[in-house]
């Protein structure tokens, strides 16, 4: 274990001075701003100096306080993870926000094993063989066009990192980093320690 030595990084540069993800910080900060009575720090009212966003006021402390590195892209990782900007992170906040259903996601990801996160039923009006129906077992995801002759769920008492595992899949084709994010709840919406649980473990 490394011993801690006080003010050993003083006069070391930091993580702000050298890379900072503006264009995502402009854009969270953004959000926060629209959300008008759903800010966090809004019943604070003029004690909250200036009422500035708290992702923006977040992310300045932050980059301030982490130190640089000789490896420029996994300082701008560790960050974006810490600002819940990543996959991960966004996954977790799509938790909150259920923005595919369990149909829409059996039709979108690739999954070899559905049903250890999903469940079915079969419509009393279905058009499936019995021999289908025992079939579908072995099903993966998509489903495409057998979507129709079944109801997907989730399955009962799903954990929540379960649940993020799945929107990540389902994130991770959507093209931008905005288009993400307007899918998902502000990361001071989340609770903070199943949102961060993944960048405190690297």
């Amino acid at each position: 274990m490394v011993a801690l030595v006080p003010f050993a990084l003083k006069d070391e540069p930091a993580l702000i001075e050298k890379v900072f993800p503006a264009q995502k910080v402009s854009f969270e900060a953004q959000r926060e701003r629209k959300a008008g009575a759903g800010q966090t720090l809004t019943a604070l009212g003029s004690y909250w100096k200036g009422r500035k966003p708290l992702i923006l006021v977040r992310s300045i402390v932050l980059g301030s306080l982490l130190p640089q590195t000789d490896n420029t892209e996994e300082d701008l990782e560790l960050f974006e993870a810490l600002m819940a900007f990543d996959i991960k992170g966004l996954s977790r906040r799509a938790v909150a926000s259920t923005p595919f259903s369990a149909r829409e996601l059996a039709e979108k990801i690739i999954l070899v094993n559905p049903w250890s996160y999903f469940t079915y039923t079969v419509p009393k009006t279905t058009e499936l063989t019995e021999e289908e129906i025992e079939e579908i077992q072995d099903w993966t995801f998509p489903l495409g066009k057998k979507a129709d002759y079944i109801r997907v769920s989730w399955i009962r008492n799903i954990e929540d990192k379960d649940k993020a595992s799945i929107y990540e899949l389902a994130l991770q084709d959507i093209p931008t980093y905005e288009e993400r994010s307007l899918l998902c709840k502000r990361p001071e919406e989340i609770d903070q320690k199943f949102l961060y649980a993944p960048a405190l473990s690297l």
